[in-house]
């Protein structure tokens, strides 16, 4: 059997369930099972650059910005053979990813590997004037991007859970709607921008469901665009969308849209995130690469 590689976050302490897996692995796979204790993610990026063919599985034990360092590093592996099946043990804050894909809450983890099962998954992938990133669930531009943002500079001082809050609630405070242009082939929108979230999944910001009934693994990139909302609308509307429902407002759009789109502004330096980690810049191209990586299975079949 192939080797078995997972990433951990040294930052953050392993949930007592996650490492019951992790010494269940050991044991079943010796020598073949390894783990890396990753300070960042610019270091996980280097060592799965490193690692060969050999590598059969590729896993991780973290939130959506681990798991979006594994997605990133396969996609840009000098090798392009290298092509392992990707897993994700949920132990950060929000674990959207896991929740769009659609996996349970006791999903048997070890069994899946025992089994050699994958899917195939689609995955975003966004490009600015300096850098291109790519995502496993959603690319948000706009207001998600300000709080992730203003995250960075209270993260460290404040703890993750107090910092969402804080973050969100001093952007609410400052945002200002930048006037953007939206295209492709058949699409055009120009107008002030609350966010624009470009969905290969549904669910971000711990639990929001942004465009209910995207799929990771249906090939399609959707967007939903809320244009000249509120933020006072758009917290109205925040217990909706928690449960699944879309936000009723003339400027709320939810489309289903060829790519690439290209976003930008003439004037304002936009700030945006992908699967929580941030990224800025004034004009953005968005597109989906479908069945680009493997996953483990949503459900083991057999």
């Amino acid at each position: 059997m192939s080797s078995i590689y997972c990433i951990v976050n040294q930052n953050k302490k392993i949930l007592s369930k996650n490492a019951v897996i992790l010494a269940e692995l050991s044991e079943l796979f010796g020598a073949q099972f390894k783990i890396h204790k990753s300070p960042n993610t610019l270091d996980a990026l280097q060592f799965i650059h490193q690692l060969d063919e050999n590598c059969g599985y590729l896993l991780c034990i973290g939130g959506d910005g681990t798991f979006n360092s594994l997605v990133n590093a396969v996609c840009t592996h000098p090798n392009s053979k290298f092509d392992p099946i990707l897993g994700v043990l949920p132990n950060g804050t929000g674990n959207d990813f896991y929740r769009s894909a659609g996996f349970s809450k006791h999903y048997p983890f070890v069994e899946a590997i025992q089994t050699s099962q994958f899917e195939k998954f689609d995955v975003g992938m966004i490009q600015t004037e300096k850098e291109t990133r790519y995502f496993a669930n959603i690319a948000d531009i706009g207001f998600g991007g300000a709080v992730v943002l203003q995250l960075q500079t209270y993260r460290s001082r404040f703890g993750a859970n107090f910092s969402y809050g804080l973050s969100i609630i001093k952007t609410f405070l400052n945002y200002k709607r930048p006037v953007v242009e939206i295209k492709n082939q058949d699409f055009h929108y120009k107008g002030e921008l609350l966010l624009g979230a470009f969905c290969n999944g549904s669910i971000f910001g711990d639990g929001l469901y942004i465009h209910p009934g995207a799929k990771i693994n249906d090939g399609k990139l959707k967007l939903t665009l809320l244009g000249k909302v509120s933020l006072f609308d758009y917290l109205k509307n925040v217990m909706r969308v928690k449960k699944g429902f879309q936000i009723k407002h003339p400027e709320a759009h939810y489309l289903e849209l060829s790519f690439p789109i290209e976003l930008q502004s003439e004037t304002t330096y936009l700030h945006a995130e992908t699967d929580g980690e941030y990224i800025g810049g004034q004009s953005f191209v968005v597109s989906l690469e479908p069945k680009r990586l493997k996953l483990l299975p949503f459900e083991i079949k057999g």
